[in-house]
């Protein structure tokens, strides 16, 4: 399996006729993505290769750029809405089941905060991904405009390229707090979960690539990550809702 972080459009590793599909997702998914692709190849003897980054960066390389994913999974709504404009969704529907939280971090020596109020009033650095690459930064900024202090706590915010970026500020001491996804929070043990934003899900776009050379074995890996139980508690474990298919809000 190769995983590959882009900035750039991402190549597949193999030649197109191996049959190995390659995924573009977003970065928040990195760790549960490679464990589930684990899972399915001792289950199936199949691979897969996925490309991580931005969710929007993603999306703009396969809709706009031709960058060469057979299956895409990305964080919310305007991803998305590039891949169907661009006519590149396989079949009718894309499924959303999946959701996430957005949640404020603090590392070491923190003040302790409790409300976005309190975290403009902190007069620290806050790492946000960046809206126009990624949308935990647009879910960030939402959740500022929505609390009337997104001009006020402007000049605190320090934009990265996706969540994981922002967290790793956050672990490095960069910047005192962060505002990243709740499963990318749960995976360090250099921040602590101040609060989590109320009223803020985000759900995961997935479909395979129409007309893609691999478009049918990224559909059939991004099934099996849906349906199959061991790669559902993979997601469930690691903070994430996983749904049914087609069962409550999309």
């Amino acid at each position: 399996m190769t995983i590959l972080f882009v900035g750039v459009i991402a190549c597949c590793s193999g030649k197109p006729e191996d049959g190995v599909p390659l995924i573009f997702a977003a970065a928040s998914l990195s760790d549960v993505l490679t464990e589930s692709a684990d899972i399915y190849e001792r289950d199936t003897g199949k691979f897969v290769d996925f490309s991580f980054g931005g969710s929007i960066t993603l999306a703009n390389q396969v809709a706009n750029l031709g960058a060469p994913a057979d299956g895409v999974l990305f964080a919310g709504g305007e991803p998305g809405q590039l891949i169907i404009k661009a006519g590149l969704m396989l079949g009718g529907n894309a499924q959303r089941v999946i959701t996430n939280s957005v949640v404020v971090v603090g590392g070491r020596d923190f003040p302790v905060i409790r409300s976005l109020a309190d975290l403009a009033l902190s007069n620290e650095r806050i790492a946000v991904a960046d809206p126009q690459l990624a949308p935990a930064g647009t879910y960030a900024m939402l959740a500022l405009e929505a609390a009337g202090l997104a001009e006020t706590i402007s000049d605190q915010l320090i934009f990265t390229g996706d969540v994981r970026a922002a967290l790793a500020a956050v672990e490095s001491g960069n910047t005192k707090y962060g505002i990243v996804y709740m499963t990318d929070a749960l995976t360090s043990n250099r921040v602590e979960i101040l609060f989590e934003i109320q009223d803020l899900s985000v759900d995961y776009f997935i479909t395979g690539i129409t007309e893609a050379h691999n478009s049918r074995a990224a559909q059939t890996f991004l099934n099996y990550v849906l349906i199959e139980s061991a790669t559902r508690e993979v997601f469930k474990s690691a903070g994430f809702e996983v749904r049914r298919a087609g069962t409550g809000p999309g």
